[in-house]
């Protein structure tokens, strides 16, 4: 048995988020010089919309890992690993196999995110080695990406896809925040806070003002549509024309506006129809000499 790559794996388990729960059945599987094998963990975990740290934990996620051994020695490779999430009251179970190169290594946890429908910001390599402009001995930079999975479509493998935002595509965390009326982030130290929750995937519970009043929320990230999802304190979704009337009712005069001069200009270069004839004009009959 090759004892570097058997710590190797170790690591990689650790590294995301399984800790040390796997070590011995790995190491009999090795030992017993499978060609393949995949191991199993489950757990439960509190919803994450739930801020209680006590809430019951009623989310129920299930991992397998996929071991396979290299053709030419005796090393193993962890290629992939499967996650399900199994929610209260949702009869529809979530699946999702993520890839450890081509999807960044995605741990345990953030797995459990993006399953949930949260999105998370986090520094990776891209896998392109050769920058545009960059000198060939100059070291790799980390570049922050959005990720966020596609829960209402599925690849012909069974997959969500996953969507990543590289800086370019234009969603600021910082600019968005600014356009909601959230109270209580008057402070650099509270704003670094809810950003570095929000980066990392959870929901930032505060308050919000809505119309004439002061409601308690729950909000979170939306990279992809540029935007801030927000919900009320039962995790109903409080839509952009709820917060935001004025701009909506500003959206509604522009587009009347606009149908009535589509309309306008619609009948202004209308061509004549020769075949409409005008109407007769009515006469009066009158009686001749």
């Amino acid at each position: 048995m090759n004892e570097n790559n058997l710590e190797y794996l170790k690591k990689t388990l650790d590294g995301l988020g399984f800790g040390a729960k796997l070590n011995e059945v790995l190491e009999n599987a090795i030992r017993r010089e499978m060609p393949s094998f995949s191991l199993g963990i489950t757990t439960l975990q509190k919803p994450l919309e739930n801020p209680d740290r006590n809430a019951a934990k009623t989310e129920h996620l299930s991992f397998k890992f996929n071991f396979n051994r290299s053709k030419d020695s005796d090393m193993y490779f962890l290629n992939n690993y499967n996650v399900a999430l199994h929610q209260k009251g949702n009869p529809i179970v979530r699946e999702q196999t993520f890839d450890l190169e081509r999807d960044y290594r995605v741990t345990a946890l953030q797995a459990y995110k993006l399953l949930s429908g949260l999105s998370f910001e986090k520094e990776v390599y891209l896998r392109s080695r050769m920058e545009e402009g960059r000198a060939p001995d100059r070291p790799q930079e980390k570049t922050p990406l959005w990720f966020k999975l596609s829960l209402d479509v599925t690849d012909a493998y069974g997959n969500h896809p996953l969507r990543t935002f590289r800086p370019e595509y234009g969603f600021d965390l910082v600019e968005t925040l600014g356009k909601y009326p959230l109270k209580g982030l008057d402070t650099p130290e509270k704003l670094k806070e809810t950003i570095t929750t929000l980066q990392n995937g959870n929901y930032y519970h505060g308050e919000m003002v809505i119309g004439k009043k002061t409601v308690p929320v729950a909000i979170a990230s939306n990279p992809q549509i540029k935007k801030l999802n927000v919900y009320d304190k039962n995790m109903i979704e409080i839509r952009d024309e709820v917060i935001f009337p004025e701009k909506d009712r500003t959206k509604a005069a522009d587009n009347k506006q606009s149908s009535a001069q589509d309309r306008a200009t619609s009948q202004a270069a209308q061509p004549e129809q020769p075949w409409i004839q005008e109407p007769e004009r009515e006469t009066s009959n009158k009686r001749g000499r």
